[in-house]
């Protein structure tokens, strides 16, 4: 399990055995964990798979598919949850890997008949090939992703959308695959809280973070709640990083990654948490 950023990501776990896997799916029908108003409660088994995951997001304009976008996604264990996503990175379409991917994922919106407008598809880079893991079919990624993409591509998916259904000859203008390299590096992260409880103080963004051009954490104020980052749903907030130097945006989502697992991020009062 453990899909991610366009409504996936919600409750995802891995089950080490059937009676943890059933507790798993009677848990999932009984909540509500999907981002539709009117849909029922609903569990899906997934194989696990082994390898990076990836998004490709892409457009469509009469059934012709464009790629605006490829993403690696960083993921990992964090509070006894096995899928916590840390951050989402822009990646160039950069050789026949990046190439095979993309390929799979145009294939998979033919095969479901897709024509018109955005999608975004998690697909896993397994030992044995991509292996599709989900298909956002009319959903935008579901973070805010337009910044990075502008800078680091050169074009957003909202942008495209519009341009496929209005604008023919700027949607014949746009390349079909993201460039190989990117005009700068950039990571969407997603902020974890490792405790319970109230906020202490305000949430300021860490000092050093050369890289660090917005931030987005949520709690953000005294007296807010805290939740324990457990999946995409209890995400503690955003942190958009941008820089010339991949390196530079690599060393800063590491030290955010470090004061998120210290507890260091936010000043959390886990005693009120407990006592509410």
């Amino acid at each position: 399990g453990g899909g991610g950023g366009g409504g996936g990501g919600w409750g995802g776990g891995r089950g080490g055995g059937e009676p943890q896997a059933r507790h798993m799916v009677e848990t999932l029908l009984s909540e509500r964990v999907s981002l539709d108003t009117e849909a029922e409660g609903g569990a899906l088994c997934q194989e696990v798979l082994e390898g990076e995951e990836w998004v490709v997001d892409t457009v469509s304009r009469a059934g012709e598919h464009k790629c605006v976008a490829l993403w690696r996604y960083g993921k990992g264990e964090a509070n006894g949850a096995p899928f916590v996503n840390f951050y989402d990175e822009l990646r160039p379409c950069a050789g026949e890997g990046e190439e095979r991917l993309v390929r799979y994922a145009l294939a998979v919106l033919d095969t479901l008949g897709w024509r018109w407008g955005p999608a975004h598809i998690e697909v896993k880079r397994t030992s044995r090939g991509p292996v599709l893991v989900e298909v956002n079919a009319g959903r935008f990624n579901g973070v805010d992703f337009g910044l990075l993409a502008d800078v680091c591509v050169g074009h957003n998916a909202y942008d495209v959308t519009l341009d496929a259904y209005f604008d023919q000859a700027a949607w014949a203008a746009l390349p079909a695959l993201p460039p190989r390299a990117l005009r700068g590096a950039g990571r969407l992260v997603k902020l974890v809280a490792s405790e319970e409880g109230v906020l202490r103080a305000a949430a300021l963004p860490p000092a050093g973070l050369e890289s660090l051009v917005r931030w987005g954490p949520e709690p953000s104020e005294p007296g807010e709640p805290v939740a324990l980052t457990v999946d995409n749903n209890s995400c503690a907030g955003y942190a958009w990083l941008l820089h010339a130097d991949e390196a530079v945006v690599a060393a800063d989502c590491a030290a955010l990654h470090e004061l998120q697992a210290a507890g260091r991020l936010f000043d959390v009062d886990s005693a009120s948490g407990a006592e509410s």
